[in-house]
């Protein structure tokens, strides 16, 4: 009787064990996911931070009043014209602009833009080649595949993956 009593008995230690040994890995699973829950919350709320002094330090160059990087900025020219009957305007405005005598707004953003994000991913580049060290991981997980060109005999293509 004390046989089956004990054999009874280490069968539901066994049970117990297993029991606890998936509550364990449950709770080990749940601390792993809280923990990369958590480093995503601290990343949403930096960028978000990083959004906002962007924004603020836009607004106060804005405030003070300071040329606008979206509209064109030059001089403007009056040209004295023959009046006609269709226009009674006697000069005509041509406006030379930084780049272009092009003066429509909605374009000067594109392009503004475009040419404003060129210059900064050439001078990322350019320091990332100087000072690798001043770049955080934000840069380092945009990936840029960097092609030297030299006048020696080249092992591979210029665009190949490097082998890591």
């Amino acid at each position: 009787m004390s046989a089956k009593l004990s054999e009874a008995t280490a069968k539901e230690n066994a049970t117990r064990d297993r029991s606890s040994a998936v509550v364990v890995a449950a709770v080990a699973a749940a601390v792993v996911a809280a923990a990369a829950a958590a480093q995503v919350a601290a990343a949403t709320v930096k960028e978000a931070a990083r959004s906002f002094r962007w924004q603020k330090a836009l607004s106060a160059a804005v405030a003070r009043g300071g040329a606008s990087p979206t509209q064109p900025q030059g001089q403007a020219t009056l040209i004295p014209t023959v009046p006609s009957e269709d226009n009674a305007s006697h000069t005509k405005v041509v406006f030379k602009g930084r780049y272009t005598n092009f003066p429509l707004g909605h374009i000067w953003e594109k392009y503004d833009f475009v040419q404003t994000h060129l210059l900064l991913q050439e001078a990322l580049i350019l320091q990332q080649g100087q000072q690798p060290e001043l770049l955080g991981p934000e840069q380092e997980l945009q990936q840029r595949f960097i092609v030297n060109l030299r006048l020696e005999q080249a092992h591979s293509k210029p665009l190949d993956q490097p082998k890591e």
